[in-house]
């Protein structure tokens, strides 16, 4: 199944702190191994930085959830997880 992940940060409109920021290196290299594994299907950011989506297909939220637990800034991330239809509605429908 394919799920939409929107993660915004706990303290919206708070300057990553220095610990929050030398986790970043670590974290493209968790989302890569993702990436590698086929878990996640795509990663969007925001323009701004405000929010990041994922689209992952898994066989369960719950494998979802075991993803983004194990990616460094998780402490610091509220996730709402969508599960997506099946097929896109065509553009234009």
């Amino acid at each position: 199944m394919r799920y939409m992940v929107q993660g915004t940060s706990r303290q919206p409109r708070q300057a990553p702190t220095a610990e929050m920021l030398a986790l970043v290196p670590a974290e493209v290299a968790a989302g890569a191994e993702l990436d590698r594994r086929g878990l996640r299907a795509a990663l969007y950011v925001a323009a701004d930085l405000s929010a990041a989506w994922q689209v992952f297909d898994a066989d369960s939220e719950a494998a979802v959830r075991a993803a983004l637990a194990a990616l460094p800034l998780t402490p610091y991330t509220d996730y709402r997880i969508t599960p997506l239809a099946d097929e896109p509605v065509p553009a234009g429908a």
